[in-house]
């Protein structure tokens, strides 16, 4: 996928994520998540994070080479035994909390609504150009917006699970995302679980 087939599938995810939370009433708003003691509000300010994570990502260009190649290498990093998506758990699931007591729905849903599409409208703008990723990485714009695919996508269907709807995402955020986390499995181990063959604890390989 190019950069704008990317930008448009996030546009798109974020749309979904918009369009729900404007549906939602009181009582789906508190209902608990199969994400430990997330609620689906502490669920929608986590994912309502990536939009303004994005507007700080096209203000932060560098002139330099990517230090990962892909989004999928930055991930496995990430999800290594000892990597942030482990060690910073914690921390994550506490200021999505956090967000969900600070802000109202309409500021979150806003999120989704204005603020995202505003900062895909730059990203376009630039292409795929180098960013910091937070300190954490080089990444190239268009590998950083596969990142917010894969969460937001990932996330659409913990929301749709918590409110007891059928799974409803748009379909090219479902393969990218899939085409992501087939990446980050070791191909061997992959394809021998996928056909039934595996004897290695393979799963999860995203948390």
């Amino acid at each position: 996928m190019t950069i704008d087939d990317r930008l448009t599938t996030l546009d798109e995810l974020w749309s979904a994520w918009a369009e729900r939370g404007r549906a939602m009433t009181d009582e789906q708003w508190q209902r608990p998540t199969r994400l430990g003691d997330w609620d689906v509000r502490s669920l929608y300010a986590h994912a309502g994070s990536w939009p303004w994570m994005l507007s700080i990502l096209i203000d932060r260009v560098r002139d330099t080479e990517p230090t990962h190649v892909t989004a999928a290498a930055l991930l496995q990093d990430f999800n290594a035994p000892n990597g942030i998506a482990h060690r910073g758990r914690d921390n994550v699931a506490a200021g999505a909390r956090e967000d969900a007591a600070g802000y109202s729905t309409a500021q979150m849903v806003e999120q989704f609504a204005g603020s995202g599409p505003r900062a895909i409208a730059t990203a376009r703008q630039l292409g795929p150009v180098v960013v910091d990723y937070f300190g954490r990485a080089l990444l190239r714009l268009d590998e950083a917006v596969s990142i917010g695919i894969v969460e937001a996508t990932v996330h659409l269907l913990d929301l749709q699970r918590a409110l007891g709807q059928p799974p409803e995402v748009p379909v090219e955020g479902l393969t990218h995302t899939a085409a992501v986390i087939v990446q980050m499995a070791p191909p061997v181990d992959f394809i021998e679980a996928a056909t039934g063959r595996g004897t290695t604890d393979l799963f999860p390989v995203l948390s």
